[in-house]
């Protein structure tokens, strides 16, 4: 203990861990790929199903996807990356407004969402009341899709108020005003002199282009994977409605590749589904085609009955696929308890969900979970409603690979640790950096241990971390390297409970 002797100031400099952050980085968020009705093509993150709605529309028979992204929210996923998938040859509709008097075209407006649903804006065109030729522009969507160019009962989307078309270096040019601030439109001047004696424009041209092919997926620039590498967090991957869209080879082709993607990416996961109306040997072969030693994939099966808000009976009901569904419940088991619990059980219920297309025999059940690929069923358990009861991966070596829960908790334990580390770059490779980079994680396991994600009665028992002079030499040092041990024990699912039950003989 330091002995002061005078009156002063003493400062003593520590150096204190990284601080631990349940860090959003490291919590995984949901990932679909399909078409929608409406919307754009980039990667879009929504947070709801409210959202979903306003950018990529709501329920749709035509986009049957759009029940399995409601189904997604409805078990408990929070976040989600949109990538809407179109045909090639896709074309944004346009809104073009004429001169007073004459050929040729006053402005264009152009929507910057490719598809038919552009069709349902229009453009209305009155002057404005500033000095000069100012005009007021508004558009409008279509309350019911498909009516007349009046713009009665129809939505103000936007609007703009004295704006010039023929004073390019004002703040208040339309082109610099819409292109600026518009979410959904871009504008081009063709002729700043003869404004339109036109009221309302309808915008015309939008098409959806070809149907969709298995590169609609699979491109290199604008298709899934291209989408997901661009995404640093850990992804629950899904892509509803494959088999409906694509030939079967071609829809299981674009499941392996996207599979083999996740693998590839150490921290992103696939929900694979079969095709409806399956046998057992069928959804096997399914998951056969998809195996090849991918434990960052696990296939689930039947499809499964919803209630269809857009049936013209009472209680109608839609057959979708199951991805969706799991997708949400891998997020609220990871909300709700943590990445390190199977998502699968008696408390695995599916919400939304009525009834399963398919129920099975014990050997059936047998045959699924047992496979060298397995299948996880979707089952109606009775007193727990619409379960999944499976939780293996497609890689079944009997290490961590074999289960659902063990290679999410590496994947979220690796993830945190890249997170919690980055703070080490370019500090001095010493042993105070070492004692720092420890204790933070030394922090960051024994609390993931005290939630239940590590095995062990202590924390020796559970995770262990060398960042010392052993594993830290002169020449790594040299090569500017600090390298970190980390072992961790997993937690197994309980998958098989076995009891053994005697008879009791009283003398």
């Amino acid at each position: 203990m330091a002995v002061y002797k005078r009156p002063g100031i003493y400062i003593s400099e520590v150096l204190l861990p990284a601080p631990i952050t349940n860090s959003i980085t490291a919590q995984a968020a949901g990932m679909v790929a399909a078409p929608f009705a409406q919307g754009p093509t980039t990667l879009t993150l929504v947070n709801s199903w409210y959202e979903f709605t306003k950018h990529f529309g709501g329920y749709n028979s035509l986009f049957p996807a759009t029940f399995a992204v409601s189904l997604f929210f409805q078990n408990g996923g929070r976040e989600l990356y949109v990538k809407r998938i179109m045909g090639q040859t896709a074309q944004a509709a346009t809104g073009v407004v004429p001169r007073a008097s004459g050929a040729g075209t006053v402005l264009t407006l152009t929507a910057k969402n490719k598809g038919t649903d552009g069709n349902n804006y229009r453009v209305q065109m009155s002057n404005g009341t500033a000095v000069g030729n100012s005009l007021n522009i508004a558009i409008y969507k279509e309350g019911i899709p498909g009516t007349s160019s009046s713009i009665q009962d129809d939505i103000l989307v936007e609007q703009y108020e004295n704006v010039y078309t023929d004073e390019p270096l004002s703040n208040s040019y339309a082109p610099t005003v819409i292109n600026s601030v518009s979410q959904l439109f871009t504008c081009t001047v063709s002729d700043n002199t003869n404004l339109p004696s036109v009221n309302v424009v309808p915008f015309t041209g939008g098409t959806n282009g070809n149907a969709i092919i298995d590169t609609d997926y699979s491109s290199s620039t604008d298709g899934v994977i291209a989408s997901i590498a661009t995404i640093d967090r850990p992804l629950v991957v899904f892509l509803p409605g494959l088999y409906d869209l694509l030939t079967a080879n071609a829809a299981t082709q674009i499941q392996l590749d996207v599979a083999a993607a996740c693998e590839s990416s150490q921290k992103n996961f696939y929900v694979g589904e079969t095709q409806k109306d399956r046998t057992v040997a069928q959804a096997l072969t399914t998951a056969d085609s998809l195996g090849g030693g991918r434990s960052f994939a696990a296939v689930y099966y039947p499809h499964v009955f919803v209630s269809d808000p857009l049936g013209v009976a009472t209680g109608a009901t839609r057959k979708v696929g199951p991805a969706g569904a799991v997708a949400g419940l891998f997020l609220r088991t990871d909300a709700t308890v943590g990445p390190f619990k199977a998502p699968a059980g008696l408390t695995a219920n599916l919400v939304g969900v009525v009834s399963t297309e398919k129920t099975f025999t014990t050997t059936e059940l047998d045959s699924l979970n047992s496979s060298k690929y397995p299948v996880n069923p979707i089952r109606q358990i009775p007193g727990a409603g619409i379960s999944v009861m499976g939780a293996r991966t497609l890689l079944q070596d009997g290490t961590a690979n074999k289960y659902v829960n063990m290679r999410r908790s590496l994947i979220y334990i690796r993830k945190s640790l890249q997170n919690l580390t980055e703070f080490a770059l370019f500090e001095n490779n010493n042993e105070q950096l070492w004692g720092r980079i420890t204790t933070t994680l030394n922090t960051f396991l024994n609390e993931y241990r005290n939630q239940g994600g590590l095995r062990g009665s202590s924390p020796a028992d559970a995770y262990f971390i060398k960042c010392d002079s052993e594993n830290n030499t002169a020449a790594s040092i040299a090569s500017g390297e600090v390298r970190i041990e980390v072992g961790v024990a997993l937690q197994y699912p309980a998958e098989f409970v076995v009891i053994n039950l005697s008879q009791k003989t009283l003398n």
